[in-house]
């Protein structure tokens, strides 16, 4: 099974650059040939977006004393469906044969609660450090198997988020947060840990209906579950195109 190495660290990194760098440098080329003032059409992230993914995901066992047919591994595709508002993302992905899903199949239902604390505020430019808490509830079972892995998860995290207004009708916005957390089998008294970093990067191109937005963006998210027993750690991987409607 194919499995990408150092993700976390690598995404940070490019997200982090994406965030800080591109915006800044995107305006001064829109702005820098005598355009006039482009006239501000709405605030800079105050967006509801509902939106639908394409995730590549991977998620690969980590543990042990437990039987091929029995392990829960997958390399395929998610279908994964969002709604954003400021303070709060939900979202629910599924995979099964729909999706190309063949030996497995798998429900992921999260919600993020969060509040961004600006650092550096502009009319036109917003750095922020996001405090967040999040529950998850994750599930994949072999089709062949009455084994499966079920967690259900709270999680706490900070990292840095960006928002900007490129253009008149353009918006830029990103974010990624490792965290840190607790995850529980069904009926488990005792857990384990998990960490997770997740991230996006959305595109608003503004006023396309009436004075709606349709929104292009990308999506990771990176999970290391660490539960005891070991017949429960896995790790995931995925990677997500995220196309939305946002008002």
């Amino acid at each position: 099974m194919h499995t990408i190495k150092n993700i976390p660290l690598k995404l940070s990194k490019i997200l982090l650059m994406l965030m800080i760098f591109f915006p800044q440098i995107i305006h001064a080329q829109m702005f820098s040939v005598g355009d006039p003032e482009p006239r501000d059409t709405r605030t800079i992230g105050t967006y509801t977006l509902i939106g639908i993914s394409w995730e590549i995901a991977d998620f690969e066992f980590t543990g042990e004393d437990v039987a091929p047919q029995d392990q829960a591994n997958f390399n395929s595709n998610i279908i994964r469906f969002h709604l954003e508002n400021p303070g709060l993302h939900l979202s629910a992905g599924f995979g099964g044969r729909i999706t190309g899903m063949n030996e497995t199949s798998y429900i992921n239902i999260n919600a993020i609660l969060y509040n961004d604390t600006p650092i550096v505020r502009s009319p036109r430019f917003i750095l922020s450090v996001p405090f967040q808490i999040i529950t998850d509830l994750k599930r994949a079972q072999p089709n062949e198997s009455s084994n499966d892995f079920q967690q259900s998860s709270l999680i706490f995290g900070t990292g840095i988020s960006s928002r900007a207004r490129l253009a008149d009708r353009v918006d830029f916005a990103a974010r990624v947060t490792p965290n840190y957390g607790f995850s529980f089998s069904q009926g488990a008294l005792f857990g384990g840990s998990l960490f997770r970093t997740n991230g996006k990067v959305r595109l608003y191109f503004n006023d396309i209906i009436g004075q709606n937005s349709l929104s292009v963006g990308y999506d990771f998210d990176y999970r290391n579950y660490d539960i005891e027993g070991n017949e429960n750690d896995y790790r995931y991987t995925s990677h997500a195109i995220t196309v939305g409607y946002a008002f």
